[in-house]
């Protein structure tokens, strides 16, 4: 009897995986637009706000163990194409203090935003974190690096975005 429900069950997990990878943004894409908090002082940011600039934006939290492995070379890539590129970190799923902590101890000089609500998190379909984004200045999705960076590959995906169009 239960074959008759295999049909039924591959249908469901087809059907859920298009709607996933269907809300989930891809190379070509435009990157989802979000306001939101920012970190280190009053006001808020929007993605829209950075239009016309390439944008290397990395989601993160403070207990997150590759979050702080990358964090070194991420503060020397925001000093190095700082003028070219605009670097915005999104903490998620932390305390605010955690995470005020953690910028001043990884020395992170860039932006950061706080997703408070998950919107940003479930706009950009993640899975985890670290996760980064290299966004054009078209604000069309460059590259999608869901884990941990590695430092060469960061410098090669901010000199793509980077060069003159």
């Amino acid at each position: 009897m239960a074959w008759f429900l295999v049909p039924v069950v591959v249908f469901i997990a087809l059907l859920s995986v298009a709607v996933v990878r269907e809300s989930t943004p891809e190379p070509g894409d435009d990157a989802p637009g979000f306001e939101a908090n920012l970190l280190e002082e009053d006001g808020t940011l929007a993605l829209a706000d950075l239009r016309g600039r390439p944008v290397f934006m990395n989601f993160w939290a403070s207990w997150c163990g590759p979050c702080e492995d990358e964090a070194p070379f991420l503060a020397k890539a925001a000093e190095r194409y700082g003028n070219r590129v605009a670097f915005v970190g999104v903490n998620i799923k932390d305390a605010r203090s955690d995470a005020l902590a953690f910028v001043d101890d990884q020395g992170l000089s860039y932006e950061h935003v706080r997703d408070e609500d998950g919107s940003i998190y479930d706009d950009y379909g993640l899975t985890g974190q670290p996760e980064s984004f290299f966004i054009d200045a078209n604000g069309v999705i460059v590259e999608h690096v869901p884990g941990p960076l590695f430092e060469r590959d960061l410098l090669r995906l901010l000199d793509r975005i980077a060069a003159p169009a």
